[in-house]
């Protein structure tokens, strides 16, 4: 019932699973082809994602878009504090098995996930219901949205659910199904929630949001059980014992978790009580600068998890593998990721009103100064995901809790003295910590080596960088654009020049193009 070909197999009965040669070598072509493939996934969620933004600025302001973002928050909270870290483990436990090719014992262990899903699920709802009361008071500081927090109950057991269905694609490399899948849920949200938002308007979020997740879920059923049949056996206790050693990786994955979307409450209820009676629009306009700044830089790092993860684990234990693989994840993220925050920090005013409503422009400063922290996460994300490897949650949880407490004391403080261009520095600084911990600590307890062959690459890239983001928030008229476009042409030929070199997949392209003139 299982195959490990990336192309879609009707006839996965006949399939077979062979062990996977763990001395190959991936190729920065292969790196690239799947940042592509995940990087141009992304594009389309954030385009779906932005016309729902516009959508929601518009018939909401920025009060609706904060309610909707605390929603979420305290959803994924919720998600992140009761699912075991199950979505995350498995991924490292059934990419080991899938790596020894053994198909029965893959097949049970995907009924053991998505029982352990389903349970940690149904006890995350439940703790929502009861909770919701409380829940209410300490995010909005009143009893008014008890009823909206139990409603949501429910997306807390559908998002675990999907979460393990998730883990089951990435760990056996149906790459091209997980894109897919992403595809269909951007599109679902987004014909969901328009039309739900223009008529209902704000008395729309709840429901919205409910049929939302209930899509994705679905969606991810689909696919994950054209695969392996859907199986759950709740009364089996082989099942729920052959889940520990996932459960307990996972605890430290959840306790990162908890740290992070903790510190994110943390953030938002502070900016709450530091802004007085723009309180919430306060909100609203840190979560926009962090869309910006965060969220829609991100595609280039989408196949870090679906594809780098599964690869790491699968090398941890050959020490130079293991270095070679994250020093080329490293170089390819910077090499895409910062040309692209060049590009958005040049043309954020317009970003910002094509994406927003025009009381949003607030956000720009903060979306501006906050584009360091990109940079710093495009040299750490690939390492951070060691320990996880590993399996050395304690490591993990340590330096996860060390940034995530900096950072729900730096931007509140930062943003009362410095307002929203304080808050886009103080997340750039977390950026630097994490990445200052992260390469110390890592160098010294799993021997990894960090290439210094393109350290001159990243040095000017940050100079280039930094020229940007300095000019563009002293000047916004002429000045600033004539420098971001220089800049930006420097950053993009070097990193052209340097993906020339390293693969093929440019040349390939190139003589496609000159192909195609030639006919015509």
């Amino acid at each position: 019932m299982i195959d490990k070909d990336h192309c879609e197999d009707t006839d996965a009965q006949k399939t077979s699973v062979e062990p996977i040669d763990e001395t190959a070598d991936v190729t920065y072509d292969h790196v690239i082809k799947y940042t592509g493939l995940f990087g141009g996934v992304q594009g389309i969620t954030m385009l779906a994602s932005v016309v729902r933004n516009k959508i929601v600025s518009v018939l909401l302001g920025p009060s609706g878009l904060a309610l909707i973002n605390i929603y979420n928050t305290v959803v994924r909270f919720l998600n992140d504090s009761t699912n075991l870290g199950i979505s995350f483990s498995a991924v490292k436990h059934l990419s080991e098995l899938y790596e020894k090719g053994n198909r029965e014992d893959i097949e049970d262990n995907v009924v053991t996930i998505r029982t352990w899903c389903l349970l940690t699920g149904l006890f995350g709802c439940l703790i929502c219901m009861a909770f919701s009361p409380l829940i209410s008071h300490l995010m909005l500081k009143d009893y008014a949205h008890t009823w909206a927090f139990l409603c949501l109950a429910p997306c807390v057991l559908m998002m675990a659910v999907t979460g393990g269905e998730l883990a089951i694609l990435k760990s056996l490399r149906r790459l091209k199904t997980v894109a897919v899948a992403n595809v269909f849920c951007a599109l679902a949200a987004l014909l969901i929630s328009a039309p739900i938002y223009i008529i209902f308007r704000a008395k729309g979020i709840v429901p919205s949001l409910l049929l939302i997740n209930l899509a994705i879920m679905s969606v991810n059923l689909y696919f994950c059980n054209k695969i392996v049949r859907w199986k759950v056996d709740l009364r089996s206790r082989l099942h729920i014992l052959k889940g520990m050693p996932m459960v307990k990786l996972g605890i430290a994955y959840i306790l990162a978790g908890v740290f992070g979307q903790g510190a994110e409450l943390v953030i938002r209820a502070l900016l709450v009580s530091f802004g007085g009676d723009d309180g919430l629009d306060n909100v609203g306009f840190y979560q926009s600068g962090y869309s910006l700044a965060v969220s829609y830089a991100s595609m280039v790092f989408i196949a870090i998890e679906a594809d780098y993860f599964p690869r790491l684990a699968g090398a941890c234990g050959h020490t130079k593998r293991m270095s070679n693989i994250i020093n080329q994840q490293i170089e390819v993220c910077v090499l895409l990721t910062a040309p692209l925050l060049i590009l958005l920090v040049m043309f954020m005013p317009i970003i910002v009103h094509v994406l927003y409503a025009k009381d949003f422009v607030a956000a720009e400063p903060m979306a501006v100064s906050a584009s360091f922290y990109m940079f710093f996460r495009a040299l750490t994300l690939p390492v951070a995901y060691l320990p996880l490897a590993k399996g050395d949650s304690r490591m993990y949880l340590l330096t996860e809790f060390i940034c995530d407490v900096f950072m729900a004391f730096a931007i509140p403080l930062s943003f009362k003295f410095y307002g929203l261009v304080g808050a886009g520095f103080a997340l750039s600084a977390t950026g630097l910590l994490d990445f200052l911990i992260i390469h110390l600590l890592y160098r010294k307890a799993y021997q990894f080596t960090f290439s210094f062959r393109l350290v001159w690459f990243y040095i000017l890239q940050f100079i280039l960088l930094a020229t940007s983001i300095l000019t563009a928030l002293a000047d916004s008229g002429l000045m600033k654009w004539m420098v971001c476009a220089i800049t930006f042409i420097l950053s993009f030929f070097i990193s052209v020049r340097i993906l020339r070199r390293e693969t093929k997949i440019l040349n390939k392209l190139w003589t496609k193009i000159k192909g195609k003139l030639h006919r015509k």
